[in-house]
């Protein structure tokens, strides 16, 4: 059995539904990250593993015992929020343990458990500073503590580094890997950010509309999403207007030109179908006769260098593709205007709706 168990859980409001036929099975240990944009039920979802929302129906499950009617209080569960939601008049070591205090532990567990705590989040000379002495991603290393001061069995976190800026969201989002596996607790994370999601998770649960969209690892989740928003929300995506031209021998064609596909096609001949690419798989340059490999010409639009990576956009008949070089000094760079024949690999093709 799953540590960590949702099945068939729905969620009414008002008679509008949040979140639909959720079926979610989470092992011990594992880091699981729900990813959508705003409003797909992600964080309605959270909140009734927490206690704080009651399921329409369905039923909820941790390490065996049902929890579908438990209120937060009862159930063995720490979350950490978007907002720091810190006491101002504590300081750092009152609010790490500030749950141990509630649970009436004796005042010696507390100081051990609170200086536990502070060196696992790397704050060990800070508990006798007040919140507003520390910075946004101190303040929020502090309240993952207090999450974990009373040794929750999962860990819930919504949304908690959208609030800082992105060099101590990358430093800071590390952290919590690090502490979950040291830890080994199971956790369930809430994010919009495909990135955050990519780089820390076990599995991905991608949603839209409150539904399940995709459950898989990241590599899974990027490299064969099963869905058209799953393909076009996570990553940037290329999409050419297509028609299948020889479905069984994996043929389109766009504007005239026959291209190869490496995943099967599941459309008859004829039908209009778009064509997604990734841009990382795209090269600039023929294909040297490879048979394997696509070529499409058209003008440059853009180029634009986003740091590690420079992204070109060409217009090839009408439809605008991007494609993303890996940055180094000896890159020439295209201009606008520029006539360029653009390449890429028929396993880097799929066809969608």
């Amino acid at each position: 059995m799953a540590y960590l168990e949702l099945e068939n859980v729905r969620k009414e409001f008002n008679n509008s539904v949040a979140v639909e036929n959720f079926n979610l099975k989470v092992e011990r240990g594992e880091f699981v990250s729900f990813l959508g944009p705003s409003g797909c039920g992600k964080t309605t979802t959270l909140r009734m593993i927490a206690g704080f929302e009651l399921p329409t129906s369905g039923a909820i499950t941790i390490n065996g015992v049902d929890m579908t009617d438990t209120p937060p209080n009862k159930r063995n569960v720490g979350m950490v929020f978007q907002a720091y939601a810190l006491f101002p008049n504590m300081t750092v070591a009152d609010n790490i343990g500030f749950g141990l205090k509630i649970a009436k532990r004796p005042a010696d567990e507390i100081k051990k458990r609170v200086k536990e705590m502070l060196d696992l989040i790397h704050l060990p000379v800070k508990g006798d500073s007040y919140p507003y002495q520390l910075s946004g991603g101190q303040q929020q290393r502090v309240a993952l503590a207090r999450a974990l001061a009373f040794q929750p069995q999962v860990l819930l976190l919504d949304e908690p580094l959208s609030a800082l800026d992105a060099k101590i969201r990358v430093e800071l989002r590390s952290e919590i890997r690090r502490i979950q596996q040291q830890l080994g607790i199971t956790t369930i994370y809430v994010t919009h950010d495909q990135e955050e999601a990519l780089s820390i998770s076990d599995r991905i649960v991608v949603m839209s509309a409150g539904k399940m969209e995709q459950v898989g690892t990241p590599f899974e989740i990027y490299n064969f999403p099963q869905t058209s928003f799953t393909a076009s929300f996570v990553g940037q995506l290329n999409l050419l207007p297509v028609t299948v031209s020889d479905a069984e021998g994996r043929r389109c064609a766009f504007n005239g030109r026959a291209l190869a596909v490496g995943q099967p096609i599941r459309f008859a001949n004829g039908a209009s179908v778009r064509l997604a690419l990734r841009p990382e798989e795209l090269n600039l340059g023929g294909a040297s006769g490879d048979s394997q490999r696509n070529e499409l010409t058209g003008a440059v639009e853009s180029v634009n260098f986003l740091g590690s990576v420079v992204r070109i956009r060409v217009d090839v008949g009408g439809a605008t593709i991007s494609i993303d070089l890996f940055n180094e000094r000896q890159l020439v760079l295209p201009k606008a205007g520029e006539q360029v024949t653009v390449n890429f690999p028929a396993e880097s093709c799929w066809v969608m709706e």
